[in-house]
């Protein structure tokens, strides 16, 4: 188990410096940040006695206490005698966050092997080379160079840290975050399998993401997903899935990619969420963070824009779901609340007039029938009447808060982004907001698609 990595009793930063410019200082500083860090924090530095009012150690030889994780950020060509140093220090694990080894050339390849290999012998784990470094948001612990992720319950397992970055903006946007996030670099030692391991058991952790480029032992990385699927929720994004992005993916870590056909077939057999771009992935991150799982599949839509709710049919049929059929019963409570001219059909267009009031009464009346199990409330915000960016928003969520969040409620506001008011009544209420028809119906068909795994492995646990 690699669970020591994330919560390390004590943790040596090789090749701390206080020059802001260097990955030294920033791993320094992100982990000084945390004013209730767990770990005890020893530097070790060449040229400095002290940093931000640390003493800093000549070697990890000269610590005097035992380490648990070594983070190297020296040059590549003093790696090997860091390494001497903490096998004799006996150090369980070490982190290189230095690159310039199998994703430069054939002798960076055999260099990290060898690492590998002697640090094995010693019983220490490796983690990297090539690596942005690990989190562990619960404890506040950020053991890398880039920003501290969002607090939430998504374990994220990244082959590109950068790209990890990246998503901790879009989670920001969202307003969902991390529970651990690790980046294994060139993975020449700690597998994916390993971390998805420590994330299945990991409490705090609620769902799984997960961008790969290539894998080195894909069935070992199938039986464990295939553990974990019950569990949790595991998202994949798969980079490398062109001639060009095969290409770029090897000279990115050193690893040939993964075949994408092959690779896309097995994940989905095994009910893996498998999104084909970026968008999809931070949708699917969205969706399973907010909603929940639905008892049936049947769909109810109500909107104030007949041509969103044209554009979200079309999704409707492309992703093969299903509307559902308005009773006698519920178009008589339906037509309670709406004007004459309106026509009481799924998808319901309540035209431009409804108001927050309209959409409070027909959501809940929705959200109350047992034949819906799914409802998409659909917003253009109008720039008439003196109706507010967030109203029809409020009523929406209202409704949902009101029935007890049973079912899963897609507001779709389209193209709602810098609608500040919208995004902050959003945040206070832990609610998301799609913004295009994609998106929305996107992320039923995965819901959907969960609840019948769900419903396939209780049926066989039964027999």
């Amino acid at each position: 188990m690699v669970s020591f990595f994330f919560n390390p009793k004590s943790i040596a930063v090789i090749g701390a410096t206080s020059n802001p410019k260097k990955f030294g200082n920033a791993v320094t500083i992100n982990l000084l940040q945390n004013s209730n860090l767990q770990s005890e924090l020893f530097l070790v530095s060449r040229k400095s006695q002290e940093i931000s009012g640390l003493e800093c150690y000549r070697s990890i030889l000269d610590i005097p206490k035992d380490i648990d994780v070594a983070i190297i950020l020296v040059p590549a060509k003093a790696i090997d005698e860091v390494i001497n140093q903490c096998i004799k220090k006996e150090v369980k694990g070490i982190i290189i966050i230095t690159a310039g080894f199998g994703e430069i050339n054939e002798e960076g390849k055999i260099n990290e092997i060898e690492i590998a290999k002697r640090c094995n012998n010693a019983g220490i784990r490796v983690m990297g080379p090539n690596c942005v470094g690990i989190q562990n948001l619960n404890t506040g612990l950020n053991a890398s160079f880039i920003q501290t992720a969002p607090l939430g319950d998504i374990g994220m397992l990244s082959q590109s840290g950068s790209f990890g970055c990246a998503t901790f903006y879009a989670m920001e946007r969202e307003y969902i975050g991390c529970t651990k996030f690790a980046n294994i670099g060139n993975g020449v030692d700690v597998s994916f399998s390993e971390i998805l391991e420590f994330l299945n058991t990991d409490e705090h952790t609620q769902l799984i993401c997960v961008y790969i480029e290539t894998i080195e032992n894909g069935r070992k990385f199938l039986e464990t997903v295939n553990r974990i699927i019950p569990n949790k929720p595991v998202i994949v994004l798969k980079g490398g899935r062109t001639h060009l992005g095969m290409k770029a993916a090897s000279s990115h870590t050193g690893s040939i990619a993964t075949n994408y056909k092959v690779l896309k077939s097995s994940l989905k057999q095994k009910g893996i969420v498998l999104c084909e771009n970026a968008n999809d992935y931070i949708t699917a991150l969205k969706t399973f963070s907010f909603l929940p799982i639905p008892q049936g599949e049947k769909i109810g839509v109500l909107t104030n824009s007949g041509g969103s709710s044209v554009l979200f049919s079309d999704k409707i049929e492309q992703f093969k779901l299903e509307l559902a059929d308005f009773s006698g019963t519920l178009v008589e409570k339906l037509s309670t609340y709406l004007i004459p001219l309106v026509k009481v059909v799924n998808p319901l267009d309540m035209i431009g007039g409804a108001d927050e009031e309209t959409y409070y009464n027909i959501t809940k009346l929705m959200l109350e029938d047992a034949n819906i199990s799914i409802v998409v409330a659909s917003v253009v915000v109008p720039p008439f009447l003196e109706m507010k960016p967030d109203e029809h928003y409020r009523g929406i969520i209202r409704a949902w808060n009101d029935t007890d969040r049973k079912k899963p409620l897609i507001s779709l506001i389209l193209f709602s982004e810098e609608f500040k008011d919208l995004r902050e009544h959003s945040r206070r209420e832990k609610a998301a907001i799609f913004y295009t028809p994609h998106d929305a119906t996107f992320a039923i068909k995965i819901l959907v698609e969960r609840m019948r795994l769900l419903k396939k492995l209780n049926q066989s646990n039964e027999n």
